[in-house]
């Protein structure tokens, strides 16, 4: 490599190191943040699928960003303990994002009253998405190239020209199509009606939103991937990867925590009193959501 490729390698490296702590610190300030919040809604609310998918994404996140920290500020780690980092990482990061879509068809669910029809639909649509994206992983997709970076910026670099990885994103996007289209149908229906239901309203609002979201980070990973070609593309593409997974989580819990609080504003304006009933009202409302 030139001393002028070098340099560009350097300066692009630096940059995503920056961008790294940038995400990581934000992680941990709004972890920080709301961690009273988290502690109240983690001992009052019933423990359902949607909160351990809660749990996965909040806590697991923060192992994600801390090994990508550790690759990132560790320059004479070997190459076989990046090769180890980055098969843990991708393995968490996918079951990051499984989680996160297992909150919002939760959400879509409850918004549909929980019909056997709309859950076995939304099972069977996951269990084909999760098929399809096996075989993507197993057969189309090589592994990438790991080496070693050739200045003390980074531990390791992430190389190569795969671009079969879009196949991935695609099915992650038509999943979340089809969750942002019941949970818009679903709202568009009971506003018809004339249903004012200020629960069923938050949930249609915070689903329309975070999915909105989710879809623009999806979408961009896939622009990202298609239109960076130079030589170090690639990792700009990872960052964009962990960029999109950290996000997905910061939304489902996100998501989680403000439906709940408003859950227990609405339990508490309907019963118009403090009593002890007020506040154990509200888990079990959550708890079908």
């Amino acid at each position: 490599m030139s001393s002028i490729g070098v340099f560009k390698l350097g300066r692009v490296l630096w940059s995503l190191n920056y961008a790294n702590v940038a995400v990581t610190s934000a992680w941990a300030y709004d972890y920080f943040l709301t961690l009273a919040d988290e502690v109240t809604f983690l001992k009052q609310s019933q423990w359902k699928w949607a909160k351990l998918f809660y749990v996965v994404c909040r806590y697991l996140t923060c192992c994600y960003l801390s090994l990508e920290m550790l690759v990132a500020f560790q320059p004479m780690m070997s190459i076989h303990m990046c090769q180890v980092i980055y098969a843990i990482n991708t393995y968490l990061g996918s079951f990051i994002v499984v989680c996160a879509e297992g909150v919002f068809v939760t959400r879509v669910c409850a918004i549909w009253g929980f019909k056997r029809r709309i859950v076995a639909l939304f099972l069977i649509s996951f269990l084909m998405y999760l098929s399809a994206a096996i075989v993507v992983l197993s057969i189309i997709r090589s592994p990438p190239t790991i080496t070693k970076s050739p200045i003390p910026v980074t531990s390791c670099l992430e190389t190569g020209k795969d671009r079969n990885i879009i196949v991935l994103y695609v099915i992650l996007v038509v999943a979340e199509i089809q969750i942002w289209g019941f949970t818009l149908y679903k709202g568009a229906t009971s506003w018809r009606e004339g249903n004012r239901n200020r629960l069923l309203e938050q949930l249609v609002h915070h689903n329309i939103i975070y999915l909105t979201c989710g879809l623009v980070f999806s979408f961009g990973v896939i622009l990202t991937t298609v239109l960076v070609k130079v030589s170090y593309g690639f990792m700009i593409v990872r960052f964009v990867r962990n960029w999109q997974v950290t996000v997905h989580a910061f939304l489902v819990t996100k998501l989680y925590r403000g439906l709940w609080r408003a859950d227990r504003r609405r339990a508490f304006l309907e019963s118009g009193s403090l009593s002890l009933a007020t506040f154990h009202a509200a888990p079990r409302v959550s708890a079908q959501a």
